[in-house]
């Protein structure tokens, strides 16, 4: 990823790419699909992998009470904490996912994980370097700004609807239970999980330490690839150039970037090199776009269904992607 970001930024200014797209009346062309299929797997695994590694350092070597105490006793303050920890701590999108699972097993409270899993990706300080050099011939900071600001408003709405659920309303009984409920340890008071104890570094810990990657890579691997999946055929079945006449249109250019991050599935370090490329689109669609990719796409609801129940993962698709679009709506409609 950090070398796709390199390249795109030799790009000379004003130039663009072409991601496979449909022609009119054309249908879908399969080896378009399985190029953008194979791009969106090779673009999340490294970084599915990565967090897998981290979860597992995480599950094995980190005990449970250290990780609570460094959470503020308060749910609303551990939420808003998390979305700090999000700028300081950032990750790949694909990467969080992993880690977040690791941390409501080990006692965080799923709301404050969720914080977090939304807020690493978003303000990800790659990413706002990344949109920097897409638009530096396109008044940079004022998107950078832009990107900042509006990810921040949409995660503080998102965080005061979290702190209003229960565990039961969000989690999957898979979650609850885990891999881990069998064991004997402490009880969490936030998720009623059995955490098990630390084994340390030893021979038996580097065991469990390499089981848990495994397992948190393979289990979620196949929700990235189910939503790779869906994505290409959206992507390159979808001639993208009957976006174009709505790109400046107040009401319909931030509903086209919306649409346009939720079918790419991009991720938030090189997606600003995608969205500045498309020359007709108002300022306001793509940071409509640059704003709701991070959040969830057709990608990263698989990835959420893993852990989340559907019921749980839908609101907050809609509540993220509407949040984008009156924000970007205001916005456009600004004297």
């Amino acid at each position: 990823m950090f070398f796709a970001a390199s390249y795109l930024a030799t790009v000379p200014p004003g130039a663009s790419f072409d991601l496979p797209s449909a022609p009119a009346g054309s249908g879908i062309v399969w080896p378009d699909v399985a190029l953008c299929f194979f791009a969106i797997v090779l673009e999340g695994a490294p970084f599915l992998l990565l967090g897998a590694v981290v979860s597992g350092l995480v599950d094995v070597f980190l005990p449970a009470h250290v990780i609570r105490s460094w959470l503020p006793k308060s749910k609303t303050q551990g939420v808003f904490a998390a979305i700090g920890a999000g700028f300081i701590f950032p990750l790949c999108e694909c990467g969080a996912m992993p880690i977040v699972q690791r941390l409501i097993r080990k006692g965080v409270t799923p709301a404050v994980a969720v914080a977090y899993m939304l807020a690493a990706p978003a303000l990800n300080p790659l990413a706002l370097f990344s949109t920097y050099l897409a638009f530096r011939s396109q008044d940079p900071w004022l998107m950078v700004l832009l990107r900042f600001g509006f990810s921040l408003a949409v995660l503080i709405f998102l965080g005061f609807w979290l702190v209003r659920l229960r565990p039961e309303e969000m989690l999957r009984a898979e979650t609850i239970s885990g891999p881990l409920g069998k064991s004997a340890g402490e009880l969490s008071p936030n998720t009623g999980l059995v955490l098990a104890p630390r084994p340390g570094v030893s021979l038996g810990g580097l065991q469990q330490f390499v089981g848990a990657v495994i397992r948190d890579f393979t289990g979620v691997l196949l929700f990235l690839v189910l939503g790779a999946a869906a994505a290409a055929l959206f992507s390159t079945g979808f001639n993208r150039n009957l976006l174009d006449p709505v790109g400046q249109n107040i009401v319909l250019g931030p509903l086209a970037g919306i649409l346009l991050a939720q079918l790419l599935c991009l991720c938030s370090t090189t997606d600003a090199f995608i969205i500045a490329a498309f020359a007709p689109f108002s300022i306001p669609a793509k940071i409509a776009f640059l704003v709701a990719g991070p959040l969830i796409d057709l990608k990263l609801y698989w990835l959420y269904r893993s852990a989340f129940k559907a019921k749980f993962v839908h609101a907050l698709w809609i509540r993220a992607l509407v949040a984008t679009f009156i924000l970007t709506l205001f916005y456009s409609m600004r004297p």
